[in-house]
């Protein structure tokens, strides 16, 4: 994705699902030349695994980019709460990964784990393992 959005390059393209599309246009097809006794051996069935697999992988891949917004917009409340400004102007230039780490941070280690993250260059997991104050998360899936 490119940081810089614009009106030429801001267009979603949801590839997985024309994949699906295709996997179940080609099961149909395969299942009605079955059905009029043009032998298509396990095709059909192959073409029905490959959608539903399909499928299950757009289902968990938007599951989680939508929980990842909600998790920055928790963390943009959160920031206006309990760090400065300075602070929150850091915050925003972490990854994806580092700002759903912070998530998990007491409100008292939050600007710590700020600076820190700034300063180590701190990836998510090793953000995660810094945490002392664990606020958990029992709805993220």
């Amino acid at each position: 994705m490119s940081p810089n959005q614009h009106y030429a390059n801001h267009p979603h393209r949801p590839w997985l699902t024309i994949v699906t599309f295709a996997f179940t246009v080609a099961a149909i097809i395969s299942f009605v030349m079955h059905h009029f006794g043009r032998s298509t051996t396990g095709w059909p069935l192959a073409f029905l695994i490959g959608a539903v697999a399909t499928l299950a992988q757009i289902s968990r891949s938007y599951t989680t980019s939508l929980q990842d917004r909600i998790i920055k917009i928790e963390m943009r409340l959160r920031a206006d709460r309990v760090l400065s400004p300075a602070d929150r102007e850091t915050l925003w230039t972490f990854t994806k990964s580092q700002i759903v780490a912070l998530r998990f941070a007491s409100d008292a280690e939050l600007p710590g784990l700020v600076n820190r993250t700034k300063t180590e260059r701190l990836t998510g997991d090793q953000i995660k393992r810094a945490v002392q104050h664990w606020q958990p998360d029992w709805d993220r899936t």
